[in-house]
């Protein structure tokens, strides 16, 4: 049986409330409600930065081919001078491959612009710097999958940077002194999708929230906790045995599905 990352992220948060939701008891929330609105104000901003990139990459493509046809132009107008350098061909060519040239020149220029325009824009927004690799906040993105460990789940974006793939989940709400466990956790699905779906293991992840971003190695350790989890929760949908998992009457009243709950303690 397979999880999502937002199963994992839901169980440590409270396993009973993991357990209602997989019966399908999912109430409208307004802080739910509240995260997906923030969200979506932050995939507008991934929507620029994606289209800068785009015309960053389109420039350094069109520069490159010009710059392969002037070098071309150049090479035939030195064969043409050798076997015949009483013509003027070759003075056509010479020029047509200095107009490719500049024209090269011109195109690397608008790339170079595009990537300082791309990088500004990720510091202003407070992004993780990089080159956006994924996102699922501008579009929908297709979901990672793991057969291994039987994961699935979709990032709010990855980075790449130096060869590495950096998963990035956004968080909402009040910013807390230290990420909450269950943010971590989800975080380290996303990890252990990362590694499997491109190949490279993350050095780390990140958990961006309001006022405060969090980097998150993830050690061989992470991800024992990570798959130690999973294997709780493969027995608590075997056994059917699931309770809450803390005495804090604020989590409670914090809980979309406290008035379902049977555990609630407020």
């Amino acid at each position: 049986m397979g999880y999502s990352a937002a199963d994992v992220e839901r169980y440590v948060y409270c396993p009973l409330s993991w357990a209602l939701a997989r019966r399908g008891m999912n109430p409208v929330d307004d802080v739910l409600l509240k995260g997906e609105t923030d969200h979506a104000a932050v995939g507008q901003k991934v929507a620029k930065w994606r289209s800068v990139l785009k015309d960053h990459h389109e420039a350094l493509r069109v520069a490159l081919y010009l710059a392969l046809t002037a070098a071309s132009a150049m090479t035939l107008a030195l064969e043409v001078v050798f076997l015949d350098d009483r013509g003027s061909f070759h003075i056509l060519l010479i020029l047509m491959s200095l107009l490719w040239l500049l024209l090269s020149l011109a195109f690397l220029l608008r790339a170079m612009n595009k990537e300082k325009e791309a990088k500004d824009w990720v510091a202003q927004h407070g992004l993780v710097a990089g080159e956006l690799a994924y996102s699922d906040l501008d579009k929908p993105a297709e979901t990672l999958r793991s057969e291994k460990y039987e994961l699935s789940g979709r990032p709010d974006y990855i980075v790449r940077r130096a060869g590495r793939y950096i998963p990035v989940e956004l968080k909402t709400g009040r910013t807390p002194e230290a990420p909450h466990d269950s943010h971590v956790m989800q975080l380290g699905v996303y990890c252990l999708l990362v590694e499997e779906n491109y190949g490279v293991r993350p050095t780390h992840g990140v958990l961006q929230y309001n006022e405060r971003t969090f980097e998150v190695p993830f050690t061989d350790e992470f991800r024992d906790r990570v798959l130690e989890t999973t294997l709780r929760m493969r027995l608590s949908d075997m056994t059917g045995v699931v309770h809450r998992n803390h005495e804090r009457p604020g989590k409670c009243r914090g809980c979309s599905r406290r008035e379902i709950c049977p555990e609630r303690l407020a």
